[in-house]
């Protein structure tokens, strides 16, 4: 006996655009070619993700956003249901990334103290190879291992918080820039034409 799918529930996330493929296939126990199959078949396109994208952003900004009425049985989602509910799905996801950002953010700035009260006392405590603590001298190598770690962390950090918080505009070029870019806009005026 075939197994049976709710191609409603399948259509609504494909409609969204959330997800992928995989992702939907994955949730929903079916195959990817099954899902672009039915895609095809019956004309399904992913036509809500923007109005998706604009009901996350209003509902995390505390703007009134009316819900749409729960789905009855059997029937197809509206497409108010599935702006509603695919949003309400990125939404709790913005939000447990923005809970995690902040704890990180903390276990940071823990780390940054601690270094710098590490720096302020010169001196660094380390076990001897017989097992006894010992105080030496910082060694800059700890230091400059410590800074690149902390920098490291501290950018992904700041580049999680601007996407959990909708910081960055769409469209905006997520690429940095190259070594030659930076090197262009350091450079004194008379270096560039070099």
């Amino acid at each position: 006996m075939a197994k049976k799918y709710d191609h409603e529930a399948i259509e609504a996330d494909y409609r969204a655009g959330q997800l992928s493929i995989r992702a939907i296939a994955e949730k929903h126990g079916c195959s990817e070619a099954a899902i672009r199959k039915w895609a095809l078949k019956f004309g399904w396109s992913r036509d809500l993700s923007k109005q998706v994208k604009t009901a996350t952003k209003a509902k995390l900004t505390n703007k009134a956003v009316e819900a749409a009425p729960p789905r009855e049985d059997g029937k197809p989602f509206t497409e108010a249901q599935i702006i509603d509910y695919a949003s309400n799905d990125a939404v709790a996801v913005v939000t447990a990334h923005r809970s995690l950002a902040a704890e990180y953010l903390q276990i940071t700035q823990t780390y940054g103290a601690k270094l710098r009260e590490q720096l302020n006392a010169g001196r660094l405590t380390v076990q001897a190879p017989n097992g006894d603590p010992i105080e030496i001298d910082i060694p800059l190598e700890y230091v400059g291992k410590c800074l690149n770690s902390a920098t490291q962390s501290l950018d992904r950090l700041v580049k999680i918080q601007r996407q959990a918080y909708n910081m960055d505009e769409e469209g905006e070029d997520k690429k940095g820039k190259t070594l030659d870019e930076l090197l262009l806009e350091v450079a004194p005026d008379d270096l560039q034409d070099e």
